[in-house]
């Protein structure tokens, strides 16, 4: 029985290659992840008291040296 011959696989330039679609896509889950995820504390205002009482880290942004 004669072996044919079987050509060489080669990767196809229609898509990119596996490993950066799958960066592409775990990016984008942890992205997603990271909206759904509470977040860190940031600073708020109203009426020019801070929400949540003051932080004594900023307490010094506070005096006024006018």
């Amino acid at each position: 029985m004669a072996s044919a011959k079987i050509p060489p696989v080669t990767q196809s330039t229609a898509s990119p290659p596996r490993n950066a679609r799958d960066q592409r896509l775990s990016d984008a889950i942890r992205a997603r992840r990271r909206l759904h995820s509470p977040r860190g504390g940031g600073r708020a205002w109203i009426n020019g008291r801070e929400v949540g009482g003051s932080d004594p880290r900023y307490t010094h942004l506070s005096r006024s040296y006018d």
